[in-house]
């Protein structure tokens, strides 16, 4: 079986009945922050871990640097790989650097050694070995204890992988929250930090700005350093507040561009789009308290060196292929529509013939997709010509919504930009297909979910048509 086949086994169906799991010592800070039934994600995660023989002294030294938020979490932590990599090579240090990042159509790409994904063996064998070792069988659950859903799977799994491959330091993404996310079994981390906040999750992480501040801020630990980038003045407060509570020390990075003032008039810094600018400059904090904190320091040239080997595929990502220009973006949620629709507008010129793809495949609950394309055709100002609804990704058919659902995007999308041209596609593939039958060259904006950017990007690149 392949990585994907073995943990698809973890997947849980969503929860139809409403059952609040918020503790109610929480529910005056946090008021209707999650109303979903079942326990907390992180419950049970240092006890899987300990029953691997991964003490928490253990975790204590793989060096964790803990990162929450809404957008730019992937790109913030894969920044920091990058800069404390180039940091390494340019100083002669010898050390493994892990990246866990979520979400990814293939488990491999959500857990990094160095520079590159885990070897497809590899994580099967380590997948295997926590099964036996664990004693789960996800087909014939024991009635004796429980077993992780995927997400949980996942942590457990890149943490076991880090431990048994030697690393030394961790990037870890946190999944959607943070107080009760599957990651924050780490007790001691060396740095945390938060990216941009936005209404993302909202069934479970509460309906306003200050309910999700008060999750994300649930990574704070006491006398850790924790980061973040300029954000509204409501959760600024409430992050705030969250580090009092937490006993940590907190610092917000106000202005990008002082901190990568530097490098404003050097060409590297043309490299880094504009929408990634705020990320950026945040990686460049983390590492440097990071490096300090071990009696380093992070320079110009080791900053230079980690922008030009960055590397972070489906995000704000262009390739040419097949006779079109496709530019790839994984926004899911209305904060990082606007971001890409802006971006989108920005490299594109306004009489190119332009074709949005579009797919979202997360629970009403969880999203509200008419928002999602509502913000995001608001934000293409100057339109696009064609649009082309997907309903799966071939390559997983867990991600897929019914015919109905692809019937009212199109339907929202007519009632409202009622001279694009809307199409439906079947599958990547099949939306790949259409543009090409259009003949002229396109422009293609490809966005709404980060595993339609994959599957595209991957299709893109193979060219097997």
């Amino acid at each position: 079986m392949t990585s994907l086949e073995l943990l698809k086994r973890y997947r849980r169906p969503f929860p139809s009945k409403l059952v609040s799991t918020q503790p109610p010592t929480h529910s005056s800070k946090a008021p209707n922050a999650s109303t979903l039934m079942g326990s907390p994600p992180v419950n049970g995660m240092k006890r899987w871990l300990m029953r691997l023989g991964h003490k928490a002294k253990v975790i204590d030294r793989l060096n964790v640097i803990h990162v929450a938020g809404t957008k730019g979490k992937g790109s913030t932590c894969a920044y920091v790989a990058s800069f404390l990599r180039e940091h390494a090579k340019k100083n002669g240090i010898t050390q493994k650097i892990g990246l866990y990042t979520s979400p990814s159509l293939w488990p491999c790409n959500r857990i990094w050694i160095d520079s590159s994904p885990l070897p497809e063996d590899l994580l099967v064998k380590r997948i295997l070995e926590v099964e036996r070792r664990l004693d789960f069988n996800p087909e014939n659950p024991s009635p004796y204890y429980a077993i992780p859903g995927f997400l949980q799977m996942m942590a457990i799994v890149s943490f076991h992988t880090f431990i048994e491959e030697g690393v030394n330091v961790i990037i870890c993404e946190a999944h959607h929250g943070g107080e009760f996310d599957a990651t924050n079994f780490i007790q001691h981390p060396t740095i945390t930090a938060i990216t941009k906040i936005g209404m993302d999750h909202v069934e479970n992480l509460g309906g306003s700005i200050k309910n999700i501040a008060w999750h994300k801020g649930g990574i704070f630990k006491k006398n850790v350093l924790g980061l973040s980038v300029s954000q509204a003045q409501e959760a600024e407060e409430e992050l705030a507040r969250r580090a009092i509570e937490k006993g940590a020390q907190l610092q917000f990075i106000k202005d990008a561009r002082c901190t990568l003032s530097g490098f404003i008039n050097d060409e590297i810094f043309e490299r880094i789009p504009i929408e990634q600018r705020e990320n950026c400059a945040l990686a460049t904090q983390i590492t440097h308290e990071y490096l300090r904190l071990n009696g380093h320091s992070l320079n110009e040239e080791d900053i230079k060196a980690g922008i030009g080997t960055y590397c972070w595929p489906g995000r704000f990502h262009v390739v040419d292929s097949v006779g079109c220009k496709w530019y790839l973006d994984g926004a899911h949620n209305e904060t990082s529509m606007e971001v890409v629709a802006e971006w989108y507008e920005r490299v594109v010129s306004t009489d190119s013939i332009r074709v949005l793809i579009f797919a979202n495949f997360s629970n009403s609950r969880t999203r509200d997709w008419s928002r999602i394309i509502r913000v995001l055709g608001r934000s293409l100002t100057s339109g696009v010509q064609s649009v082309i609804f997907v309903q799966g990704i071939e390559y997983d058919d867990h991600f897929t919504i019914t015919d109905q659902r692809l019937e009212d995007y199109a339907r929202l999308w007519g009632q409202n930009w009622p001279s694009t041209s809307i199409y439906k596609a079947v599958n990547v593939q099949d939306a790949i297909d259409l543009v090409k039958s259009f003949g002229v060259r396109r422009h293609v904006l490809v966005t709404g979910s980060l595993y339609l950017a994959e599957a595209a990007l991957e299709l893109l690149k193979n060219k097997n048509f």
